[in-house]
């Protein structure tokens, strides 16, 4: 019998594979697979832009010893993620001042509230305080900036003598706006050709000078820089003291004529401008802690409130 060729398909013979169960399965794990690793990345994304817009990074300093150290920690809507962890970075010139004793350092770590927070950096907003100004001056120092004084200081060191401890008043009496004025007038003073050791590159050093040379020099330069400076302090903080009553700033104008009496006690002037300003709270006195020990190169602790 002749089969013959009808033209029609079987459609059994062109349908695709039906799927089995292990198909199915490879299936779904590729979907889950899929989403597991989007669902990583997205995460991933997440937390980087949570850590890079939550991170408060800041710098403190303290007066005394003009200590310094750098703080972060995280912070998302005002909830902590993560403790504050501290670095110190007092740099050699500090270092080297207190060790000179030209400015005060009880040896002894600051108390939380004697650190300034001069610097305080988030994701939205910057704050710079006026400790920055002094700052800025001994940062100079480590990173060989227009003027290195902790080169000048050890060259200088009676007009060293007579400047920091200077400086170190004014920060204590939250006048860091006078620092520049301070230092520059000792700069100044320096170049003066009737003084042989300055800046200058060919200049000679001091530790090239003969013992009697070089105590001779110091008292030449302490003697000087005093007679220069005390003036030159007088008139900066009648100023500044003028200035800070004139914007109610009452603090800084007790403080500012208090100090122009140190260097002229009898302007009567100035003691009746002080008579006319209100009286100061006093403060009561801290307990005494106990000497600082080295510090570790970080330490960690969850206090959340810093001085500014």
């Amino acid at each position: 019998m002749q089969l013959f060729h009808s033209g029609v398909t079987n459609p059994l013979s062109s349908a695709k594979p039906i799927p089995t169960g292990i198909d199915k399965r490879k299936q779904t794990t590729s979907r889950f697979l899929v989403f597991g690793l989007l669902s990583l990345v997205v995460l991933v994304i997440g937390i980087g832009i949570l850590l890079s817009t939550s991170t408060n990074t800041g710098e403190q300093f303290a007066v005394d010893g003009f200590q310094r150290r750098t703080f972060s920690y995280y912070d998302v809507l005002g909830y902590r993620l993560s403790a504050t962890e501290y670095f110190p970075t007092t740099g050699n010139l500090e270092q080297m001042l207190a060790k000179k004793k030209w400015i005060t350092s009880t040896g002894k770590k600051p108390k939380d509230s004697e650190w300034i927070t001069f610097n305080h950096i988030t994701f939205n907003q910057a704050y710079v305080g006026d400790p920055q100004i002094l700052v800025d001056y001994l940062e100079m120092s480590n990173n060989q900036g227009a003027i290195d004084l902790l080169a000048w200081s050890t060259n200088n060191p009676g007009y060293a003598s007579v400047m920091w401890p200077e400086i170190q008043t004014a920060a204590q009496g939250n006048m860091y706006i006078l620092v520049p004025d301070i230092i520059h007038h000792m700069l100044a003073l320096s170049e003066l050709s009737g003084n042989s050791i300055h800046r200058g590159k060919d200049a000679p050093k001091i530790e090239d000078l003969s013992k009697e040379k070089k105590a001779a020099l110091i008292a030449q330069q302490t003697k000087r820089g005093t007679e220069s400076l005390d003036p030159f302090l007088e008139t900066l903080y009648r100023d500044a003291g003028k200035a800070a009553q004139e914007s109610a700033d009452t603090k800084r104008a007790r403080f500012c004529y208090e100090q122009v009496l140190r260097f002229a006690p009898n302007s009567a002037d100035i003691q009746a401008e002080l008579d006319k300003l209100p009286d100061e709270p006093v403060e009561e006195s801290a307990a005494d802690e106990e000497p600082v020990e080295e510090e570790p190169t970080a330490e960690f602790t969850s206090e959340d409130d810093f001085e500014q």
